[in-house]
C-alpha cells in the first residue's frame, strides 16, 4: 500500500509539472486554451490509469489487475475515440510543415465544394484555415487528412460591363488592358494578359479580369479603391463592375 501512495504523489507531481509548463506556453501564445485542455484532459485519464494500476497490485492477484487495466483502456477508448482519431491526425499534419502559411484548395470528404484559404493554424482537434476576408473555417484534422488538397493562388475575379454605343469593341478592349497595366493599388496586382471576354455585341463589351491581391486579408475598403480606380480609368464607357467570389 505505501508504494502505491508513492505513485500516487509521483502522479500528483507530475500532473502539476505538465499543467504549470503548459499554462506557460498559453501564456507566452504558443498553444490556444483548447490544446491545454485537450492535452491535460489526456494527463488526466493516464494518471488516472498508473493510480489506478498502483492500487490493484497493492491489493488484489495480478489477473484480476490485467483485467481491471484492459477494461478501463476499452471504456477510455471508447468515450475519448473522437479526441484520439483527431489527435492520431494531428500528428500527421505536424509532419507535413509546409502546409502551414500556404493558400490551398481543399476538397473535403462528402462535400461537393471545395475550400479555398490560408492554413494559418493546427490544433489538436481541428485545423483552422482562414480565407482572404479572414474569415475563419475549423476543419477537423481528420476530415483535412483524407481531403484532396491543390495548391491555390487568392485571386479576385470582376466583371466589367461597358457601353461604347456602336464603336469599336476592339478598341474597348485594348483601353482595358491599358487600365491594367496604369493602375497601380498597391493591395492588387492586375492580369492585363488575361482577359475574358463573355460578350460583344448590343452597344457593349462585358468582360472579366484577375486581380490578385498582394497581402491579406483584404479589406471592403480594399475593394472599393480597386472599383473606384477601374471607373475612373475607364469612365467613358460608363463601367459597371461586379465583384465575382472565386473562392
Amino acid at each position: 500500500m505505501q508504494s502505491a501512495l508513492i505513485v500516487t504523489l509521483l502522479v500528483v507531481l507530475v500532473r502539476f509539472i505538465i499543467n504549470r509548463f503548459l499554462t506557460v506556453l498559453f501564456d507566452r501564445g504558443v498553444i490556444t486554451i483548447s490544446t491545454k485542455s485537450t492535452v491535460m484532459r489526456f494527463v488526466d485519464l493516464s494518471a488516472i490509469l498508473v493510480i489506478l494500476v498502483a492500487f490493484l497490485q497493492a491489493l488484489v492477484s495480478p489477473p484480476i489487475v490485467i483485467y481491471a487495466v484492459l477494461v478501463f483502456a476499452f471504456i477510455a477508448i471508447t468515450l475519448f475515440y473522437y479526441e484520439l482519431r483527431e489527435f492520431v491526425a494531428y500528428i500527421n499534419l505536424q509532419l507535413i510543415r509546409h502546409m502551414r502559411g500556404r493558400n490551398y484548395e481543399i476538397y473535403l470528404p462528402n462535400h461537393h465544394k471545395p475550400i479555398y484559404g490560408r492554413i494559418v493554424s493546427v490544433e489538436l482537434t481541428n485545423t483552422i484555415i482562414e480565407d482572404i476576408y479572414g474569415r475563419r473555417i475549423y476543419v477537423s484534422n481528420s476530415s483535412l487528412t483524407n481531403a484532396i488538397i491543390k495548391e491555390y493562388v487568392p485571386v479576385i475575379q470582376l466583371r466589367l460591363k461597358l457601353s461604347h454605343a456602336e464603336g469599336d469593341p476592339i478598341k474597348v478592349i485594348e483601353d482595358i488592358t491599358a487600365s491594367l497595366r496604369e493602375i497601380d493599388t498597391g493591395i492588387f496586382r492586375l492580369d492585363d494578359k488575361k482577359i475574358l471576354i463573355d460578350r460583344i455585341g448590343g452597344g457593349e463589351v462585358i468582360a472579366r479580369i484577375n486581380a490578385y491581391p498582394l497581402s491579406i486579408p483584404l479589406r471592403f475598403s480594399d475593394l472599393v479603391k480597386l472599383a473606384d480606380l477601374l471607373s475612373k480609368s475607364l469612365a467613358k464607357y460608363n463601367p459597371i463592375i461586379e465583384f465575382i467570389e472565386l473562392g
